[in-house]
């Protein structure tokens, strides 16, 4: 029973995530409604876009150290209410102004993910948390698809684009209330070898005194690097792609928009496999993950380079298609990797930490990108910036395999003092 319900844990924190990112996606698929609305132009509106993610960045670190000392099911259900109301809010704007500010209010709860994860990975053990995480992490990607469509469906059948918000705002209400009531909180550490059994209460809470050794980590430090740099190629695509296809390739919105699926449903599927290679590799060496987070990041700027210098429109639909696959397949172990080397009870504050990062990177990425297409083509600066800090990325994960064992060694002798003292007492 207990197997099924940490399946179901997953299924359910996966449905709260999609549902999200289709919440956050929707801002893009109306952004040229909101703009002949509120007279706006593209810079207007994307203070607003870069703004929220601040607000999101700077709140990270908070959320992390409140997931590590409460429940983290109450403040993840706390976090889908805000997102619920925050939204609904939103959408009654009827002045820029208060768009403005109701907009920047929506990055309040884009926290969650830190402790859904944390929770998560109390609920299986290490070799498993691979396959847990490629699971959550395809909801990114999912969410993508969902909110286009949803968007794209309210605005061609002619309604306001506030209906879409409409609709996401109550479901992140109910979701929030759902968590709290379904949702079991578990001690933090019960998934560990050493622990299993042990452990009746919560006991291990993170100590603000205790954050600064996060930094201390080696192996921390170098997903944090990998983890800013690594954003860099999935903004500039993110934000460019489509212009790109449509400028540059010629290819017709159509087109666009069923590659654009496609792609989002290789990389779904990419989360998942990568989630099962991992537990596999880490199964047999503890550098599993590390190794493959390097074969994936070289293999993305191989790949990444042929689909834009691909010379026919079928050439840049196949390795487009196989980029997307390959790109996500580090995001997974990452997530897992932080478990490996972290104390359970300060996983939240870790993960968030490296959201932290890779949201700063986030906002540098696209104007970077905009900047160099200036002198250089718009494809030729996507390769650039994709290329050079994937095989940055390349270098901090065999970094990685050189350093990471000792820190999961570090934490295996931890868990096998806590359990000497819990026997003990």
């Amino acid at each position: 029973m207990q197997n099924k319900y940490k399946w179901f844990v997953v299924a359910f924190f996966a449905i709260f995530l999609t549902l999200h990112q289709a919440d956050r996606f929707i801002i893009s698929a109306v952004a040229p409604n909101i703009e002949e609305e509120f007279k706006i132009s593209h810079g207007q509106l994307g203070i607003v876009f870069s703004l929220t993610v601040l607000v999101a960045a700077v709140l990270y670190p908070l959320w992390g150290y409140l997931y590590d000392r409460y429940s983290r099911k109450i403040l993840a259900g706390l976090a889908a209410a805000i997102w619920g109301f925050t939204t609904i809010f939103n959408a009654l704007s009827r002045t820029f102004n208060e768009f403005f500010a109701t907009r920047m209010a929506t990055g309040i709860d884009d926290a969650a993910p830190p402790g859904i994860y944390s929770l998560v990975s109390d609920y299986f053990e290490p070799h498993q948390r691979g396959k847990a995480m490629g699971i959550l992490n395809a909801s990114g990607p999912l969410g993508s698809i969902l909110g286009t469509i949803l968007a794209l469906t309210i605005v061609s059948a002619g309604y306001s684009w506030r209906n879409a918000f409409y609709i996401t705002g109550p479901i992140g209400i109910l979701i929030g209330v759902l968590t709290i009531l379904v949702i079991k909180d578990v001690p933090r550490g019960s998934s560990e070898p050493e622990l299993e059994g042990l452990l009746k209460e919560d006991i291990y809470k993170a100590r603000a005194s205790d954050l600064p050794k996060l930094l201390k980590n080696r192996s921390l430090l170098l997903l944090y690097l990998q983890g800013f740099w690594g954003v860099f190629p999935w903004n500039a695509i993110t934000f460019w792609i489509i212009t790109y296809m449509e400028l540059e390739r010629g290819l017709t919105p159509e087109l666009v928009m069923l590659v654009m699926v496609l792609w989002l449903i290789a990389m779904t599927f990419g989360n998942i496999t990568a989630g099962y290679l991992g537990d596999r590799l880490f199964k047999r060496t503890k550098r599993g993950r590390a190794l493959l987070g390097a074969v994936v990041v070289l293999f993305s700027a191989i790949l990444i380079y042929l689909t834009i210098n691909s010379p026919t429109t079928d050439e840049f639909l196949f390795f487009g298609l196989l980029t997307a696959f390959v790109i996500p397949m580090a995001g997974p172990n990452v997530v897992a990797a932080v478990t490996d080397i972290t104390e359970p009870e300060l996983r939240s504050s870790a993960t968030a930490y490296l959201r932290f990062f890779e949201n700063i990177g986030s906002a540098v990425s696209p104007a970077l990108t905009g900047i160099l297409a200036e002198g250089l083509s718009l494809g030729k600066s996507i390769t650039l910036v994709s290329v050079s800090t994937w095989l940055l990325c390349f270098v901090f994960f065999l970094a990685l395999t050189i350093i990471i064992p000792k820190d999961i060694d570090r934490l295996r002798v931890l868990m096998q003092e806590r359990k000497m003292e819990l026997k003990g007492g």
